[in-house]
């Protein structure tokens, strides 16, 4: 959030001392004769530098902040931290400088002197203030790095995908006996299992004329048993 504060007042100094710059040469022809223009313009200047100035000790502070995370061990953080700071006490001393011009124009018997340091001041605050908030980012993102997005799966037309194999409880040498309820299955109890009795038994009845050895239409115990 402060960085995107610092950020929109950088554009709109940025813009100000633009259309200063621009207005500064036609109106230096007739500041002699205007000098209030020069010291609108000082006021204006002065009062980007102080903007600026404020700007950039935010930034100091938010790099200050990112410097917890190195726990007392000087990295790359603080020294971010440390480009900041100065960052921003050069912004503090331009803002310093165009007040003083301000005070020039306002009081000067030829107050375009005035304007023009005032306007250089700004432009230097302004800049500092860039300065300390690209430390200020720097810090940040180092001191709370983005996790880095997964990996997306490789793909390989050539490679068929694994099949998926699901385990049983089954013991390996266990027979059908062991798997389904025999007596369960013999509705009428006579001792053998129908196609009609075992239809509900996938494993059975897929399978019903391979373990009916003696095709009789009937599964015995030993026939299912013998149905591995």
């Amino acid at each position: 959030m402060k960085s995107t504060i610092n950020s929109t007042r950088t554009l709109l100094a940025v813009a100000l001392l633009a259309a200063l710059g621009i207005a500064g040469p036609a109106a230096a022809q007739r500041t002699q004769g205007e000098p209030a223009k020069s010291k609108i313009q000082a006021e204006a200047s002065a009062e980007v530098a102080s903007q600026q100035a404020e700007a950039a000790r935010a930034s100091a502070q938010t790099a200050r902040d990112a410097t917890g995370v190195s726990g007392g061990v000087y990295t790359t953080i603080n020294q971010q931290a440390d480009a900041a700071n100065k960052a921003a006490n050069d912004a503090v001393n331009a803002a310093h400088d165009a007040r003083s011009a301000q005070s020039t124009a306002q009081s000067s018997a030829n107050p375009k002197q005035g304007a023009a340091d005032a306007r250089e001041a700004a432009s230097a605050a302004t800049n500092a203030s860039l300065q300390a908030q690209a430390s200020a980012d720097s810090a940040v993102q180092q001191a709370y790095p983005e996790p880095a997005p997964a990996p997306a799966p490789a793909y390989n037309a050539g490679v068929q995908p694994k099949q998926e194999v699901h385990a049983t409880s089954s013991p390996p040498n266990s027979t059908l006996t062991n798997k389904v309820d025999f007596e369960a299955l013999d509705a009428n109890r006579d001792g053998s299992l129908s196609k009609a009795e075992v239809s509900s038994e996938s494993m059975i009845s897929a399978d019903f004329n391979k373990i009916d050895a003696n095709h009789d239409g009937r599964i015995t115990k030993a026939e299912l048993a013998g149905g591995k």
